[in-house]
């Protein structure tokens, strides 16, 4: 077993023995923490009561999850490699906030919010990347992504509502002020900011992917130039498109080309050397 397979090994593990510690602090943690939340000042963006039911959906899809990239079937996805770590790391986050919360450590426990946060977010952009690029299949939509998505879109609020109490327990705002509510407020909003950005780039690049991404040449389909391969200018040689500049000199007849009113030179063999030239430059990329 070659040192990739183990490390494939470990992030199946990894992911399995983190979910168990979630899963498994939590529960059995669940009341003291409801004790100590409730000691504190109650924040006025906290979510109701019923609310935090969701982690029981969140936890046995975390369990789903685990079961699922623990199979041997997919030890070789490339999806779970992409997201794997990303995964194993959100979960531990949650059990050692579990931890946290009781042994009143609340600036820590602040912090594993934060991280799970940004590993959950990473972990979401490349699932997203990913699906541009492949196909997903039956499993992967239900046992993968749909895990991720609760999660991520869930774990935003108590992280306006923890940064908010925390604010007041350190005497930042005064609790039940306008201060509160501002603070509160604002984080509410960049909250749901950094979700549609997070929607919209998922689109735009789907964007760029279905205008530019594929190309059938006969039987073959390639994959076009990117910028992140090439720059832009190389990008719009290969699509031949048209750039802006002075207008060219008058062209021969026999080739088709004409000046349109010092418009940019367009060549009307364009549509015909389309495919050609992105499927030579996709070929040369893939054999780089």
């Amino acid at each position: 077993m070659g040192s990739g397979a183990a490390g494939h090994v470990a992030r199946r593990l990894a992911n399995v023995v983190a979910t168990l510690f979630q899963v498994g602090v939590t529960a059995a943690a669940s009341a003291t923490i409801q004790g100590v939340v409730d000691e504190g000042p109650r924040s006025l963006v906290e979510p109701a009561l019923y609310a935090f039911t969701i982690w029981a959906l969140i936890f046995v899809l975390s369990l789903a999850y685990a079961v699922y990239q623990a199979l041997s079937a997919n030890r070789d996805s490339r999806l779970l490699r992409r997201v794997g770590w990303f995964t194993a790391a959100t979960f531990f986050c949650t059990g050692l906030w579990s931890v946290l919360v009781p042994l009143r450590q609340f600036g820590l426990a602040q912090l594993m919010l934060l991280a799970i946060f940004a590993f959950l977010l990473l972990a979401y952009l490349r699932l997203s990347r990913y699906a541009r690029d492949h196909s997903t299949s039956k499993g992967e939509r239900w046992l993968v992504a749909l895990p991720l998505g609760p999660f991520l879109g869930w774990v935003t609020a108590p992280n306006a509502a923890s940064l908010t109490a925390e604010a007041v327990r350190r005497g930042l705002v005064d609790a039940g002020g306008p201060g509160e509510a501002v603070f509160g407020s604002v984080l509410l909003f960049f909250g749901a900011l950094l979700a549609c950005a997070v929607i919209l780039a998922g689109k735009a690049a789907d964007l760029w992917w279905r205008t530019c991404g594929r190309v059938r040449d006969g039987k073959r389909t390639v994959r076009a130039v990117g910028i992140r391969r090439y720059g832009l200018p190389e990008v719009l040689e290969a699509l031949e498109v048209p750039r802006p500049c002075a207008p060219a000199p008058a062209a021969p007849r026999d080739v088709g080309s004409r000046d349109l009113r010092g418009a940019p030179y367009v060549n009307r063999s364009m549509s015909w050397r389309f495919s050609n030239s992105v499927a030579s430059v996709g070929e040369s990329w893939a054999r780089s």
